[in-house]
């Protein structure tokens, strides 16, 4: 069983000057988040583990879509997944999809509309340090066109009633997204693969707030 949870069900804590509901995406939502202008936020959401096929290991993953994304390559994303009264896996990634880095060290990024690239503009400034995203985990884009980064992976071991948190943490540095689009947290089992049609058939949506 594959479950999704929007965008209006997820807390969000960010320091954009405009935060609001987009309605003309694409999206299996009516509304999707728009933070505006943000240079940190963060994302937190939780599920329980009843709600899940027991026995199974899955991953959960942010869904999202950005655009005029820069300087972010010194300040990585802190994701996190964990089981109530269990392990909670954290891991450090890149979620600038268009950030290029090369041996030159000129890092280049692309410019975008919307989640898709429109032309390479490479950064004017000289040689400097090795960005700290360079060899991170980075986002992939899915077939209906949105961004999704695994955020991390778990385990529902049995019947027991258990709430699986889950949370994005992009610190303040000197980047800023001028907009950062979130359709929401997929949580799917690991070891399958579907295509999108048979994904829709399958998944189970969450437009609601959890409590």
């Amino acid at each position: 069983m594959f479950y999704m949870l929007s965008a209006r069900s997820l807390t969000i804590a960010c320091s954009a000057r405009v935060k609001k509901w987009n309605t003309k995406l694409n999206s299996r939502f009516p509304k999707v988040a728009e933070l505006c202008n943000v240079s940190r936020f963060e994302i937190r959401g939780t599920i329980n583990s009843l709600s899940l096929s027991p026995n199974t290991h899955y991953a959960a993953y942010l869904v999202f879509k950005m655009n005029g994304a820069h300087g972010f390559e010194n300040e990585p994303a802190e994701l996190s997944v964990g089981v109530e009264d269990g392990r909670c896996i954290t891991k450090f990634v890149c979620l600038d999809p268009y950030f290029r880095y090369e041996t030159n060290h000129r890092p280049h990024r692309a410019s975008v509309i919307y989640g898709y690239c429109v032309r390479n503009k490479p950064c004017k400034c000289g040689k400097r340090p090795t960005p700290k995203v360079v060899g991170l985990q980075r986002p992939s884009v899915r077939s209906d066109g949105w961004f999704e980064i695994e955020m991390g992976k778990f385990f529902t071991s049995s019947l027991e009633d258990k709430v699986v948190r889950m949370s994005v943490i992009q610190k303040k540095g000197d980047g800023k997204m001028e907009n950062f689009f979130l359709e929401g947290i997929e949580v799917r089992p690991k070891e399958a693969y579907m295509s999108h049609s048979m994904l829709k058939e399958k998944e189970k949506i969450w437009d609601f707030f959890l409590i």
